[in-house]
């Protein structure tokens, strides 16, 4: 088991070397094995073509430091996968111009997804909220910071792990109103029981001017 997931670990850091220098469409799985000194009959028994080792980077780089976050640690793994990216940065550029979109987010959704839920236990712990409306928080803001990652990566990732966090903590800050206000909605109705504000649409406002 340990000398499979070395063997894999060195097709990775082949596929990323090469990636500093060529475009990632262009990548055959001979220029891979070729860079690290294996043969395709190697690479073939791991993985089945070149995406499905992109695949195992992310969840082997990236995803496993979000997999044990919990509500305490969440601040820290945005930092450590930020510092991954930083580090990564020629990698993770290549992917953002040559792949679709679509498949980038693919990538990046479980990952996020883990980490804005894990946002939500810190901002929410305590409180009972409906699943249904739970599941469309964690999907609305997982495809929000899905997008902003995206283009952060895109735009040469100018904005500080500081200036991140700034931003998680708005979406926390959120996850709390919405909480409370469908826990105790008597604080935000009047004598009629009619919402005082629309306080989704002004989370959404805020999101907006903060994060976009």
């Amino acid at each position: 088991m340990e000398r499979m997931t070395h063997t894999k670990q060195l097709l990775a850091s082949s596929l990323k070397d090469l990636m500093k220098t060529t475009p990632f469409r262009k990548i055959t799985v001979q220029n891979v094995t070729d860079h690290c000194g294996l043969n395709r009959q190697t690479f073939y028994y791991h993985f089945k073509d070149i995406y499905q080792l992109l695949e195992w980077i992310y969840q082997n780089e990236i995803f496993k430091q979000v997999n044990g976050v919990n509500r305490y640690s969440w601040k820290n793994a945005l930092i450590d996968v930020l510092r991954y990216s930083r580090q990564n940065k020629a990698f993770l550029r290549n992917i953002n111009r040559s792949l679709r979109k679509e498949t980038v987010e693919k990538f990046l959704y479980p990952i996020l997804y883990r980490w804005i839920g894990m946002i939500y236990e810190d901002a929410c712990y305590g409180l009972s909220v409906n699943p249904e409306e739970k599941q469309f928080l964690l999907d609305f803001f997982t495809n929000a910071f899905v997008s902003f990652i995206i283009r952060w990566i895109g735009n040469g990732m100018q904005e500080s792990e500081e200036e991140l966090l700034k931003k998680a903590e708005w979406i926390k800050e959120m996850f709390l109103g919405m909480a409370v206000m469908h826990t105790a909605p008597e604080q935000f109705t009047d004598s009629s029981g009619l919402p005082v504000f629309d306080f989704t649409r002004r989370c959404s406002a805020a999101m907006q001017a903060e994060i976009y």
